[in-house]
């Protein structure tokens, strides 16, 4: 993990920061990370210019200015990316010939000093059989990742994963930039209303499963647990955000009790009715709804291989190996729906958020006053 250099802190100035992503506003996981980010630095003073595909909602403050790119055609995806880069370059390159900035890009740029990575690396469809990977759109996607990560030889660049699960997987597939890749910065969580606190019925109780990609996210695997549940919880109640009943019509043919599907929708408006969220999922950058549901006193089970586990402490429930069994899950189910104490809040704010990337900023700045 980088340490960076440590410079002198001096009083803050209205540094120029240029935040690269494709959406603009708050439409979508990374894209409410880089709107939550830009108004907390905002309100932190520095000056912020967006450089996007297109703006869905303009900015709360004046210190954020919007440059919009134009819309591209949708696909070929990798096309897409390739041709964004280039505009954002040359959007970036008429900056810097007026203005010291730094370039902080969420997306597969070109020239920017510091990257975040929301994601697992596209590096490993490398484990997948070699028929996988002979093609031209994932020799473009390898490509663009190294660059955006700056790989030999591309000039260095600060690279802050979200979670220790997506810098554990760059380290793996990228050895040589293992010594830029700073702590991980995890998103904030915006206030929400908390579940009432109460007493779970010994033979009920509500467990939800939340995620549009389901297959990943563990929802087979939530199944399993709920039937093993369902023994001794005849009443137990699920209820489902993600998949539409007919999409999981097969995989549900086996469980006896009734599933609310509710379709997809923000999370936030069923965090209330929830005793337990169960997120086993396979493979997760981070995970937002498991800190959503802490943060609303939900209690949360969920596996080992998502990003957000790290921050799953006894008081808000139970991280679990997705090699334990189905009555360990069932088991430390069963307890958290037991558990009558109060489950503690989890609190992360967009202003620590910004603090954090500031401490970045100002090591890039360091380093650049000390680069001949």
């Amino acid at each position: 993990m980088q340490t960076g250099l440590n410079p002198p802190q001096p009083a803050l100035t209205r540094q120029h920061i240029i935040q690269v992503v494709r959406n603009w506003g708050p439409v979508g996981g990374m894209e409410s990370y880089v709107w939550h980010l830009s108004h907390a630095l905002a309100l932190r003073n520095y000056r912020i210019t967006i450089v996007c595909e297109k703006s869905h909602e303009a900015p709360t403050t004046s210190n954020i200015e919007v440059i919009e790119t134009g819309l591209l055609p949708p696909k070929p995806r990798w096309i897409l990316y390739w041709r964004f880069a280039r505009k954002v370059e040359a959007v970036v390159q008429s900056i810097r010939l007026h203005s010291e900035c730094i370039v902080h890009s969420h997306e597969r740029s070109i020239d920017h000093d510091l990257t975040t990575f929301h994601s697992m690396p596209f590096a490993g469809v490398k484990d997948k059989s070699i028929w996988r990977r002979l093609s031209i759109r994932v020799w473009a996607y390898l490509r663009m990742e190294a660059r955006e990560l700056g790989a030999p030889p591309n000039p260095a660049v600060c690279i802050v994963p979200v979670s220790a699960v997506i810098a554990k997987a760059i380290t793996k597939h990228y050895p040589s930039v293992v010594n830029q890749i700073a702590s991980p910065i995890s998103p904030g969580v915006t206030a929400m209303p908390t579940r009432p606190q109460r007493i779970v019925s010994e033979d009920g109780g509500t467990i939800g499963f939340i995620g549009k990609e389901w297959g990943r996210k563990g929802f087979i695997l939530f199944l399993e647990i709920a039937m093993q549940l369902q023994k001794q919880r005849p009443h137990l109640r699920l209820v489902v955000l993600g998949p539409e009943r007919a999409e999981v019509a097969n995989v549900c043919s086996d469980y006896l009790g009734t599933i609310e599907f509710l379709g997809w929708q923000p999370s936030a408006s069923i965090f209330q009715e929830l005793d337990l969220l169960i997120h086993p999922a396979s493979s997760e950058a981070y995970g937002m709804v498991i800190a959503e549901a802490m943060a609303c006193q939900v209690p949360v089970l969920v596996s080992d291989a998502c990003g957000a586990a790290v921050y799953v402490s006894a008081n808000h429930g139970t991280v679990l190996s997705l090699h334990d069994s189905i009555s360990q899950w069932a088991q430390a189910g069963d307890a958290l729906l037991r558990n009558t104490q109060s489950t503690t809040g989890y609190i992360r704010s967009w202003a620590q958020v910004a603090a954090e990337y500031e401490t970045q900023f100002q090591q890039i700045s360091f380093k650049k006053t000390i680069t001949p």
